[in-house]
């Protein structure tokens, strides 16, 4: 047998639509579909942004915008939208100052800083010799620095007085009062401040007393228990706006060692300043 004849050659192979255009076509073809593509994209991304609740507005520029063929600019419809100078900021509004702040560091100052200096008051009296006693039985003994005096009262006497004071709205004249045998109270009238200083405390400056007087602290003392010792400095503003620095000199009378034996008599040295003017 001889060798088989060579296979009849094949056909032509048919170039579809797409292969017969010319490349500039195929080109631009392309390129529409790309764009389709990409418009369909945005669409959807718009429409699930939507139902989410987001705002669409947010959502990233598609690409379409890369391609979108280039027309004659029109112009943007009037709107009733404000101008951009009216329109409010997202910004975060100025912090507002705190209670009591200001743009004047003066403000910010230390009130205690305006306590009245020493050359607010001049002397009425310098270390004037005091004693206040306490009387026996219902009795009180009383001292006011601003006359300056003191004075004995019964227990019916005093009772009146508080209650005129009471209905005038004005204070009993004396400043301290030295009641009760046996427990000895050493008592701050209503309507003065007093501050109780320390032995060894130096000044004896107007000022200084003031200002302890104003921050206050001393009340009432019971002499029974002999808390009070000599040389204590008490800073009293009296109901007359004066102030008095009172010393203790020492005591008369009394037994420091027993309970119920406070100082029938207390020595005084005491100094008053008025305010100028």
């Amino acid at each position: 047998m001889g060798p088989f004849p060579p296979p009849p050659p094949r056909p032509p192979r048919r170039r579809g639509w797409f292969a017969r255009q010319s490349e500039g076509v195929r080109i631009t073809i392309i390129g529409a579909v790309i764009a389709g593509v990409f418009s369909l994209g945005g669409a959807v991304l718009t429409a699930a942004l939507t139902d989410r609740g987001d705002d669409p507005s947010d959502a990233k520029p598609s690409a379409q915008s890369a391609v979108r063929p280039t027309t004659a600019p029109t112009t943007a419809p009037t709107t009733a939208s404000e101008p951009p100078s009216q329109v409010s900021s997202d910004g975060p509004s100025p912090t507002p100052r705190e209670s009591g702040e200001s743009g004047d560091p003066s403000a910010d100052a230390d009130s205690d800083s305006a306590a009245p200096a020493n050359e607010s008051y001049e002397v009425f009296y310098d270390k004037q010799i005091m004693s206040l006693g306490l009387p026996p039985g219902s009795d009180l003994g009383s001292i006011d620095f601003d006359a300056p005096g003191t004075h004995r009262y019964t227990a019916d006497e005093w009772k009146a007085l508080e209650e005129k004071a009471a209905e005038s709205g004005t204070p009993v004249e004396a400043d301290l009062t030295y009641r009760h045998y046996f427990n000895g109270f050493l008592t701050l009238q209503n309507g003065r401040n007093a501050a109780q200083l320390q032995p060894t405390d130096p000044s004896e400056k107007a000022g200084d007393c003031a200002g302890a007087a104003r921050v206050g602290g001393f009340t009432e003392v019971k002499m029974h228990e002999w808390d009070l010792p000599a040389k204590t400095v008490l800073c009293v503003v009296t109901d007359k706006g004066n102030i008095a620095r009172v010393v203790i000199t020492g005591f008369i009378g009394g037994d420091s060692g027993e309970i119920g034996e406070p100082p029938t008599q207390i020595g005084l040295r005491v100094t008053l300043w008025k305010p100028r003017g």
